[in-house]
């Protein structure tokens, strides 16, 4: 595929729940927002990377105080500047499936202008070429939305 696995941990403490005393899924976001810039980071081997795009995310099951939760992550698509994170978080202990979700980033030059990266993302298996494909439908949806914003946002001035 061209990037490897990265796999991170993060302990549910006190800090970190909501008001149900569950994982508060904004820290969720967070964790793996930051799981995917690793795998980005790794994956250029630079840390000018910044998060475009969170994509859909659906929560399966709480998460308690106390859990352990692994964030598994991988380069699944890259664009010209883009890089697309696949991340998926599951219980360290039970192995349950909680969340998972791309997130874009974009490879940037010094003055945060999108700069090309050269990584080619070739799927090796089954599974690979699902998130590739994936990734590319969202990158593709993506530019379109953009196009509308920008009109939306001329229109509003």
């Amino acid at each position: 595929m061209g990037t490897k696995m990265i796999s991170t941990r993060h302990l549910v403490k006190g800090e970190d729940l909501n008001h149900h005393g569950t994982l508060y899924a904004g820290r969720g976001v967070e964790w793996m927002v930051e799981a995917g810039f690793m795998t980005a980071s790794a994956a250029t081997e630079s840390e000018d990377i910044v998060c475009m795009r969170i994509n859909s995310l659906l929560f399966s099951k709480p998460v308690p105080k106390g859990q352990m939760v692994i964030f598994d992550s991988c380069i699944c698509y890259a664009g010209r500047t883009s890089l697309t994170a696949y991340v998926k978080v599951s219980n360290s202990k039970t192995g349950d499936f909680i969340v998972d979700g791309f997130f874009t980033y974009v490879y940037t030059d010094e003055n945060g202008r999108p700069k090309a990266h050269g990584i080619v993302i070739e799927p090796e298996n089954d599974l690979e070429q699902q998130l590739y494909d994936e990734a590319k439908k969202i990158q593709a949806d993506s530019k379109a939305e953009a196009k509308t914003y920008y009109l939306r946002k001329d229109l509003s001035k």
